[in-house]
């Protein structure tokens, strides 16, 4: 698959979120922040955002009241980061106009892919076969002509430095497309940076030449043409640049608030150290004793007699669901974890809630507890650094955060908890049908 194949593939029928998102044109009132509106809209981006970050796909909704904070506490670090210039930082307006450049071609080749009917057969194999030939008229309208000779006697596979240094700065022109001349320096760092460990060498050094150039030129029609036909302009691109240009912001005011220079001093470590000790010790190691049972049922009225004082061997002896000369849980030593505990919940004498295993149930009681020594500071020093830093940088954020709710102008809308509460319900019901 080319390179413009394995960018378009994913995207075929749908443009991403948050376009999707923002479809809705949700602009519900939920607050005013220092004059600025916080709207259901804001509530949906945020919403998309939160799921792709959350660990396999699955979004735990948290409460109306804790989303409603979270936007509100968003306003007021965009606004911070606005009032220190960061709206305007080269690096943030750069990435945005990237991400609408991006976003106008593929709204464009999805355009095209669509004009293939559904139910066709091979419908994505001939969705393709429109977008190249659509780039071929772009070609024809544009005129567009290669240069084929000197395309095809770029010999990225030379080994020979001249050959390199020549290919990395030549001015010679591949062919002159709607926005100018397309030239070989350009092409060079285009390819290397596709091909970051360089196609020195490499028996397929031109057909991966040939290709990055069909799909370099190709990428700069369909930009130029999506810029003639005003995409970029279009309210949504508008509403994604202004929703991307304000979450680049927001990570660049928490990266501004986080800094923390001063370095803590001896006490201060051995001060910390003592107050996260629990975190810098290992572990406890256990042994138990235990049975398995024919069925739950029995189990659970076995553990019920464990923990009114019985002995696990003669109650054993007087249990007849228990499965004789039968394996349950190793009399080795354990970690916590092994048997789904916390190393705060260890204790000597806890019996555990039966536990269903292929062939029965096990019930087990703890006796005995080996607790771990803590790490001492000379051995754990960095950890305990790291651990600090962290810590002194979340207060720096928590700190600044309410330093700016202090100051801020907030009014909810009546009833904006319920708002947001009803919407969260539609959107778990819309993504999980």
């Amino acid at each position: 698959m080319t390179q413009r194949r394995a960018l378009i593939a994913p995207l075929i029928l749908l443009l991403l979120l948050p376009l999707a998102a923002l479809a809705a044109d949700d602009d519900t009132l939920l607050a005013v922040v220092n004059g600025e509106h916080v709207t259901i809209r804001d509530l949906d981006v945020e919403l998309f955002l939160m799921q792709s970050q959350a660990a396999g796909g699955a979004l735990v909704l948290p409460s109306p009241d804790a989303v409603l904070k979270r936007l509100i506490q968003n306003t007021l670090l965009f606004q911070e980061g606005r009032r220190l210039g960061l709206e305007e930082d080269g690096k943030i307006v750069n990435q945005v106009r990237e991400n609408v450049r991006h976003r106008s071609v593929l709204a464009l080749v999805d355009s095209v892919a669509l004009a293939v009917p559904e139910g066709v057969a091979d419908r994505k194999d001939k969705q393709f076969a429109a977008i190249d030939a659509f780039v071929q008229s772009l070609k024809a309208k544009y005129d567009v002509k290669v240069n084929e000779e000197l395309l095809h006697s770029l010999d990225y596979a030379s080994p020979d430095p001249a050959v390199q240094e020549e290919l990395r700065n030549s001015s010679a022109v591949l062919c002159q497309s709607p926005t100018g001349a397309m030239r070989v320096s350009s092409f060079t760092r285009t390819l290397m940076f596709q091909e970051f460990h360089g196609l020195i060498g490499r028996p397929d050094a031109a057909q991966v030449r040939d290709e990055c150039f069909k799909d370099w030129l190709a990428e700069a029609l369909l930009t130029y043409e999506s810029r003639r036909q005003g995409i970029p302009e279009r309210e949504k691109m508008r509403v994604l640049a202004a929703y991307h240009t304000r979450d680049l912001v927001l990570q660049e005011t928490l990266g501004v608030l986080a800094v923390t220079t001063e370095e803590p001093s001896e006490e201060q470590v051995r001060a910390f150290y003592k107050e996260n000790i629990d975190h810098l010790t290992p572990p406890p190691r256990v042994r138990v004793e235990s049975v398995m049972l024919e069925n739950e049922d029995a189990a659970r009225t076995f553990k019920q007699r464990l923990d009114q004082g019985a002995a696990m061997d003669w109650l054993a002896d007087r249990t007849a669901e228990v499965l004789p000369n039968v394996a349950a849980l190793p009399t080795t030593w354990l970690q916590p974890s092994m048997i789904g505990l916390r190393p705060e919940q260890v204790r000597q004498g806890l019996v555990l809630d039966a536990l269903e295993v292929p062939g029965g149930w096990v019930v087990a009681r703890i006796v005995e507890v080996e607790r771990a020594d803590p790490v001492p500071l000379e051995q754990c020093r960095d950890e305990v650094l790291r651990r600090y830093r962290a810590q002194r940088t979340t207060n720096a954020v928590t700190d600044a955060i309410r330093q700016l709710e202090d100051a801020a102008v907030i009014e909810l809308v009546p009833d904006a908890d319920a708002i947001v509460a009803d919407h969260l319900v539609q959107w778990e019901k819309k993504n999980n049908a």
